[in-house]
């Protein structure tokens, strides 16, 4: 599931960031601008008669849509020792938050557990492979840290279906559940 960054200046701004990250430093591999998301629950494999059962279960949430702004560069585990670079929320965080909660009650039903990590809404934007200078990739991640993309409407959560592939992965949309429109 994922809530999807759609805006062409955002994904422009990214792609710039992107640019700033020091592949001397780490081997990296950055993320296509146009398969940038806010990761909300990864299913892995899972039947299409569970899919349909997800959906119906989902539909049950209501929410407002609301702005987050894009911003903030991170890494996990850690800036030290990275292997997720991402792009976090900077305004807002707190309702992306108390959505994903209302999705894990609601998955809750289908005997999906809450996943053990706290949440932190983030789009992945690079995966490292090798760091090659541990200084220098935290020096890097340090200084594009602050980095801001811009603002975004939150009015919908998107179940996709990824298919991996040699050349990465390729996302299809299957469905969204809408915020509720006043």
């Amino acid at each position: 599931m994922s809530v999807d960054i759609e805006d062409k200046d955002h994904l422009s701004r990214i792609a710039y960031i992107q640019s700033k990250l020091d592949r001397d430093a780490a081997k990296m591999k950055l993320v296509e601008p146009e398969n940038i998301h806010f990761t909300w629950r990864f299913f892995g494999d899972t039947p299409i008669s569970k899919v349909e059962s997800i959906r119906n279960e989902l539909e049950q949430i209501r929410f407002n849509p609301f702005t987050i702004r894009i911003g903030g560069v991170g890494a996990f585990p850690s800036k030290r020792r990275p292997r997720v670079v991402w792009i976090g929320v900077t305004h807002n965080a707190d309702a992306m938050r108390e959505l994903k909660t209302m999705t894990d009650d609601r998955l809750g039903n289908l005997g999906y557990p809450p996943e053990r990590r706290e949440f932190t809404p983030h789009a992945t934007i690079a995966r490292v492979r090798i760091v090659r200078n541990k200084d220098a990739i935290l020096r890097n991640l340090e200084a594009v840290s602050h980095e801001s993309v811009g603002t975004m409407i939150v009015d919908a959560i998107r179940m996709t279906k990824s298919t991996l592939t040699p050349s990465g992965p390729i996302y299809e949309m299957l469905w969204e559940i809408g915020a509720t429109k006043e």
